[in-house]
């Protein structure tokens, strides 16, 4: 059996959770399929990758500026189709094979038709449309996503699998000098109280709501710092006017992309991790914060309930109120911390990289062959 795998978000640069997910699933299927030397794993990419070589194991390389996967993976799915395609997000090529699995992460553009362009909302609007109609297996990341599908897009139910993206993280301390270094570039010190959000600076990530009450929070405790690490992305310059216009910079820190190392650092050293996100399809971020031990603010939208379970406090996520009350939650209540550790602790254990790419490949070999 040939099974192909759209390998272009493999070893994308500063990638979100869609690029993460993508690398820990094809490496999970290289090392399963070299030692099944039976069937034929076929890597489609735009780049060259370093990968493990194998007889088996083929890594076609086919160059194309734009609309990869719509336009030069579907030319070579009209003339070499594998038995099965294998596609980590939403986005199917026209000419799939008719045994056609993708991971649909979530609908977002559903719930927040604000947050995304006419023709972001048009194209995923379509193309999930489209996945839903032509994809044999359609896996999501959570239960969540598997009701926004059967609601929005009439997805038969036996079509979807539900299959929980696994977690790896473990704390790793830095040099002391990198440390230091850090701290000096974003101009506070390592003993500063500071709470801590990652993501991209977007609108469904509810930046401004959270700078708003932050605000609140500071005329109460001053000596609190606000850091937004990660990437600008859709409607951030609509929430820099806002903000600007409102006077909520103070205290609060951009610092941009942060790498895994400074991730890391920050996530050491923080007071408390705040995600009071209008949407996720997972929610890696807050799992990190777990990893860290650190008491967590989240809202319970989509999946995140499903993701941090008990192991964190809950606020409205559209209620400014609610979220500074969450903010002087964290620092009122000093044994939140012992209180939720072992609640997070399992909350880990739920999510494990081995046991997601074991149920992948079982959709692979769906009604094909056994494992």
């Amino acid at each position: 059996m040939k099974i192909g795998v759209d390998a272009s978000r493999y070893n994308v640069q500063s990638g979100t959770g869609v690029e993460l997910y993508s690398v820990k699933i094809i490496q999970g299927l290289i090392e399963h399929f070299k030692h099944n030397p039976e069937h034929e794993l076929i890597l489609y990419t735009p780049r060259k990758l370093m990968l493990f070589k194998a007889r088996n194991i083929k890594h076609r390389l086919i160059p194309f500026k734009r609309l990869w996967t719509k336009v030069r993976l579907s030319w070579e799915m009209l003339w070499k189709k594998p038995d099965v395609l294998f596609v980590p997000s939403h986005v199917l090529p026209y000419f799939s094979p008719k045994r056609s699995i993708l991971t649909v992460h979530d609908v977002a553009f559903m719930h927040m038709r604000s947050a995304y362009s006419w023709f972001q909302f048009w194209y995923l609007k379509r193309e999930t449309r489209r996945a839903v109609r032509k994809a044999s297996t359609i896996i999501v990341p959570s239960e969540a996503t598997k009701r926004d599908l059967k609601h929005f897009f009439k997805c038969h139910e036996d079509k979807i699998s539900v299959i929980y993206h696994g977690h790896e993280f473990k704390p790793i301390n830095q040099p002391a000098e990198f440390e230091r270094e850090l701290f000096e570039r974003l101009g506070i010190k390592r003993s500063d109280k500071f709470f801590l959000f990652i993501g991209r600076l977007e609108e469904k990530k509810n930046i401004y709501r959270l700078m708003k009450a932050f605000k609140g929070f500071s005329e109460k405790f001053s000596n609190y710092k606000l850091i937004l690490a990660g990437m600008r992305g859709h409607g951030f310059n609509k929430i820099l006017k806002k903000s600007l216009k409102s006077g909520l910079f103070e205290n609060v820190l951009m610092p941009g992309y942060i790498t895994d190392k400074e991730k890391h650092v920050l996530l050491k050293y923080c007071d408390a991790f705040v995600f009071p996100s209008l949407f996720e399809g997972f929610g890696f971020p807050i799992l990190e914060a777990y990893t860290y031990g650190k008491p967590v603010l989240n809202s319970r939208a989509a999946s995140i309930p499903e993701v941090a379970g008990e192991g964190c406090i809950y606020v409205n996520p559209h209620s400014i109120e609610s979220i500074e009350e969450g903010l002087i939650k964290l620092v009122k209540n000093p044994d939140l911390k012992k209180e939720k550790y072992d609640i997070q602790r399992e909350q880990l254990a739920k999510f494990d990289w081995k046991e997601a790419i074991k149920k992948t490949i079982v959709s692979l070999y769906d009604q094909q062959t056994n494992l």
